[in-house]
């Protein structure tokens, strides 16, 4: 049976070229979306057997995306295709549970190799991330969190930040004190390297982590 596929990037040059290769490799590409909210929807209708997504997408990063349909699809493979090389993008798509994180720059063979590994049940990096997915791994092994990353309460306080929430705002919705939300969004403020909500938020949409 041919293995369905769908791609979630908001370049059309990057769906065209992804549409010539999987089509050469005997995949069938059954859906296409631009967004974020377009994407997760056709995920949920058309469940395909992978779904190749970019980190950024224009109205929710890909790692948000990847995250809303793990808690509701567990059947589809999930595949990060982009060009982000950043170590908190990087441990915040693993978090998800994606089974491959591939490289826009990568040889077209290659990349329809590495995809085809993930239909047959495989993870793959590609080389390129191999080290800060040690990293990850290694951390996770030893059962503490990496010091310099950000993990998905992380991400969840920055997203709610960008929504404008105050720090006991953000507390109410995620059952957390004010003085814990502050703690954490002073970290996040170490680890991306500013000092202020609007830089830090700021720095979060250029990583592609919102």
């Amino acid at each position: 049976m041919t293995k369905r596929i769908v791609v979630v990037d908001d370049h059309e040059l990057v769906r065209i070229g992804l549409r010539a290769l999987l089509s050469d490799g005997g995949l069938e590409l059954v859906g296409e979306a631009s967004s974020g909210s377009e994407g997760h929807g056709l995920i949920q209708s058309l469940q395909p057997d992978l779904a190749l997504i970019d980190v950024r997408l224009p109205d929710m990063s890909g790692i948000q995306l990847c995250k809303s349909v793990r808690e509701t699809n567990t059947s589809t493979r999930l595949a990060i295709l982009t060009s982000a090389m950043d170590k908190h993008v990087i441990y915040a798509c693993l978090q998800t549970g994606v089974q491959g994180y591939l490289l826009k720059d990568m040889p077209g063979e290659e990349l329809l190799r590495s995809i085809c590994h993930i239909l047959d049940g495989k993870s793959v990096l590609d080389p390129k991330v191999t080290e800060y997915a040690l990293h990850w791994i290694e951390s996770r092994k030893e059962g503490e969190p990496h010091k310099d990353v950000l993990d998905l309460r992380d991400l969840e306080i920055l997203r709610l930040m960008a929504q404008g929430r105050t720090n006991q705002e953000i507390g109410k919705h995620m059952y957390l004190s004010e003085n814990t939300v502050k703690s954490i969004v002073n970290e996040i403020y170490r680890r991306l390297g500013v000092r202020s909500r609007v830089e830090a938020v700021m720095e979060a949409h250029q990583r592609g982590l919102l």
